[in-house]
Parts: C-alpha cells; sequence; structure tokens
C-alpha cells in the first residue's frame, strides 16, 4: 500500500479493558476497538483501480479501518507467568477511496471474522516490570488475518503504569466485498498508558 498510494504516517489509537471475574466456568471478557487511518498522495503510470483509469498522474487515496474485539478468554496460569488462551469474535469494517483529477471510486466493507486468541505475561520477580505476548490469528476459506503485540510494562503506583512495545496486523482476503482484494500489513512500535484495578 505505502508503495503504490505514498501512504503518510498517521496516529493510529487503539483501547483494551480486560474483565476477570472468580467464577471458574463463565469466561473472562476482554474488549477491544482499534481504528487505523491513513491518507497519501503519489504519481502513477498505467494505473488501473476499479472505474479509475490512468495513464501517467497523480491519484490521491485514503483508508480507514475499524476494528471492535470481543473476546471471551480463560486463565489458565496466574502466578509470575500469566497464560490465557480463547476466541476473538472481531467487526471489521473499512472504507478505500481513490481519487483522480476526474475520477473517483470508493468501496466499504465489514465483516465478521472470529479468531483465536492467546495471551502470555511474565512478571519479573521483586520488580514492577512484566513483559507480554498477545495475539489473534486465523486462516479459513479465502481470509487469513492477524495481530500481535510484544510489550514491556511498568507498574509506577496504584495499578498505574506505562507500556510500550510493538504491534503488527495482517489482513489478507479476497471476499471482503466482490471485486475487492485486500493485502494489507500494519505495524510499528506504540505506547500507552494503563490501570490495572
Amino acid at each position: 500500500l505505502n508503495d503504490t498510494f505514498g501512504f503518510s504516517e498517521e496516529q493510529d489509537t487503539f483501547l483494551k479493558a480486560y474483565i476477570e471475574h472468580p467464577l471458574p466456568v463463565i469466561p473472562n471478557i476482554k474488549l477491544g476497538y482499534t481504528t487505523l487511518s491513513h491518507d497519501g498522495s503519489s504519481s502513477v503510470n498505467d494505473f488501473t483501480w476499479g472505474d479509475i483509469q490512468i495513464g501517467d498522474g497523480q491519484i490521491q487515496s485514503s483508508l480507514s479501518l475499524d476494528m471492535t474485539d470481543i473476546t471471551l478468554y480463560y486463565e489458565f496460569l496466574d502466578n509470575w507467568a500469566e497464560v490465557d488462551a480463547g476466541m476473538t469474535f472481531r467487526y471489521i469494517s473499512g472504507e478505500f477511496g481513490v481519487n483522480s483529477a476526474i475520477e473517483s471510486d470508493n468501496v466499504d466493507f465489514t465483516t465478521w471474522v472470529p479468531l483465536l486468541y492467546g495471551k502470555a505475561r511474565f512478571n519479573m520477580p521483586v520488580t514492577d516490570l512484566s513483559f507480554q505476548i498477545e495475539a489473534n490469528a486465523i486462516s479459513y476459506w479465502d481470509i487469513t488475518t492477524y495481530d500481535y503485540e510484544l510489550s514491556a510494562r511498568y507498574t509506577l503506583l496504584m495499578g498505574l503504569g506505562l507500556e510500550a512495545g510493538y504491534k503488527g496486523f495482517h489482513l489478507d482476503s479476497d471476499e471482503l466485498v466482490d471485486g475487492f482484494k485486500a493485502d494489507i500489513d500494519f505495524s510499528g512500535p506504540y505506547a500507552a498508558v494503563i490501570w490495572d484495578f
């Protein structure tokens, strides 16, 4: 996408909350929301996109992608090492637009995707430092998607802390909408404020 559409860097946002309880049979719940928004411009040669056909020229493009997650999971370990596993139900909605000087074409897509979920967190003894890996993934029919998060967390006081790490997201699908094939990757470092209570 960057090579073709010249996307510039944007500030992407994610929010998540874990709701845990002591009941053994009922799964815990994780809620998540991610929004990705990128715009770009580039010069193209022999470019075709939907109804747009350009020999040589300039295009403007935009991508908006929102993901809402509901994850049901169980905690299998809960000491200095914490291990969770479960299932994520993700609602993906997005819009992709391409505009030239005389033509424009936009495509909207929405879909529900089930994913396998896993998380492992390691709390360093006698410190307030922890390390975590968290991921969702699935591949079936005409869609493959996954995301992962590698992070380090430092708890300051009263459950408040700082977290930093690296996130990645991949979506490859022939069926988001008729005639639209997607092969999208986002990745990069992130920083977050956390509150554990």
